[in-house]
């Protein structure tokens, strides 16, 4: 079960990123059995007004896997395909990072994610 005060703060992190190519990043969980992880839901969402909820999601089932699991520490891979950001406008969304057990809803990350346009548009 995932501790509520092993993640207290979730991340500040802003991200730009050309419109259309593909964002991937890893994040490490420690302290959760592979089953544990497993059973995780995580979710990558994007929004352009928190009042709408989510535009783009990305989770377990559509880009989000883990990767490895070592000595208690599991690696996880998040990954947006191209064509998820390539219809979205240029402009400035806001985005979090959240991990779900039976109990607890935890932010991670959390932040600006800043869609440039390509130089060849």
């Amino acid at each position: 079960m995932v501790n509520k005060q092993d993640y207290l703060n979730a991340i500040n992190q802003n991200i730009e990123m050309v419109r259309g190519d593909t964002l991937a990043f890893d994040f490490q969980l420690k302290g959760l059995t592979q089953a544990e992880c497993e059973a995780l839901e995580i979710t990558f969402a994007i929004t352009d007004n928190y009042a709408e909820g989510a535009q783009v999601t990305v989770d377990t089932e559509s880009g989000i896997t883990l990767e490895s699991y070592t000595d208690g520490v599991a690696l996880f891979s998040v990954c947006l395909a191209p064509e998820i950001t390539a219809e979205m406008d240029v402009a400035r969304y806001y985005y979090d990072l959240q991990i779900k057990d039976t109990a607890n809803t935890i932010t991670l990350m959390r932040g600006t994610l800043t869609l440039l346009p390509e130089v060849a548009e």
